[in-house]
């Protein structure tokens, strides 16, 4: 019955694009907007999970130098918009699945009435269509792949590479070159999540500097890593004069006191209500070991080195590795399960890491 109801909604969604597609011409369809345009207001669709948020938010900076004067805006999930909670100068537009939720938005974007609105997925998004469609915004882009959906600027951004050099090219169609130097990367913390962090450090009796943080949760089933391999490597991490620092989701956080209690000197921190808590909590440390999941791009963002287990075959992939910092991708060489890498594998990553930062 499932994969019935999966067919129907497929070939639903192929009729939605055809019919909207209808509504454009190809002589209405540019590859950006023309140069020397005023941009009042650009709106951003980046309603998805926090590891696209934490990667866009640099974009989302760059975005006021390019574009002077112009009102930003983002349309953001319920769970990314945390990444932007203190970010000033910014329109945040939540999406919410409920109908009078997401009704409520979509007038909330028509309200901000932009001049452009920018799709950031790299496929068709209905629900990102909605959004520009609602916002009234003049130009509407999208990246140049299948082009089903009427998005009348359609960007030639570049498809192979680190997803940012595409994200810098789709942005480049607002009609100014998007300069890719001088990024400001790292989340914006307040005084309450850094005092948070404060007191744990200083509770323990260490700082960052000390540490190095090994993240034990992932986005799935898939990349989880059993817990004698992580303490492996805590060990492996004692042995090179750094003071492991296990982070975790909630639902893994049991696990991560049977680490403190199964070895000593291994560092818990207390729940983080908030990623910006954990955040606050990772600043300054000396790298993070992690399977793919959004903490890598939090680490990044902060310049914190990474050694990252991948597991093969992923289409995403090498889109969204660790972005420019010191890193070493763990490629596990069977597609369902990271069990082939070793936590000798990772030791051996780490040091060439350290080696790196001397």
């Amino acid at each position: 019955m499932a994969g019935v109801l999966k067919k129907l909604e497929t070939g639903s969604r192929k009729l939605l694009f055809r019919a909207l597609a209808s509504g454009i011409s190809s002589a209405e369809i540019i590859p950006s907007i023309p140069p020397g345009e005023d941009l009042g207001g650009i709106l951003l669709m980046r309603q998805d999970r926090i590891g696209d948020m934490i990667m866009t938010l640099p974009l989302i900076r760059k975005l006021r130098d390019i574009h002077p004067g112009a009102r930003i805006g983002v349309v953001a999930s319920e769970s990314n918009s945390i990444v932007l909670e203190h970010e000033e100068d910014l329109e945040v537009i939540v999406y919410r699945k409920g109908p009078a939720e997401f009704t409520s938005s979509l007038l909330q974007a028509r309200e901000f009435a932009p001049d452009a609105a920018v799709d950031m997925h790299m496929h068709d998004s209905t629900t990102s269509l909605a959004y520009a469609l609602a916002s009234g915004a003049r130009w509407r882009l999208h990246v140049h792949r299948d082009d089903r959906l009427p998005f009348n600027v359609r960007v030639p951004a570049p498809q192979d590479g680190h997803i940012m050099d595409a994200f810098s090219g789709l942005l480049c169609g607002l009609g100014r070159p998007f300069d890719a130097d001088g990024y400001d990367r790292g989340v914006r913390l307040s005084g309450e999540e850094r005092n948070f962090a404060r007191y744990f450090w200083d509770s323990r009796g260490y700082s960052p500097g000390d540490c190095a943080a090994v993240n034990i949760s992932a986005g799935g089933p898939n990349r989880e890593w059993g817990t004698d391999r992580y303490l492996t490597v805590c060990r492996s991490l004692k042995s090179m004069g750094l003071v492991p620092l296990v982070v975790s989701a909630p639902r893994h956080r049991e696990r991560a006191l049977s680490m403190g209690r199964e070895l000593e000197g291994v560092l818990i921190p207390p729940p983080t209500p908030t990623i910006l808590h954990l955040a606050a909590i990772l600043e300054g440390a000396v790298l993070l070991v992690s399977p793919d999941t959004s903490v890598v791009h939090l680490a990044a963002s902060m310049g914190i080195p990474v050694v990252g287990m991948y597991l093969p075959f992923d289409p995403a992939l090498p889109k969204w590795y660790p972005w420019m910092v010191p890193s070493r991708v763990i490629m596990s060489s069977r597609r369902e399960s990271l069990d082939p890498v070793s936590p000798e594998d990772v030791s051996a990553a780490v040091r060439e890491i350290l080696a790196g930062l001397l």
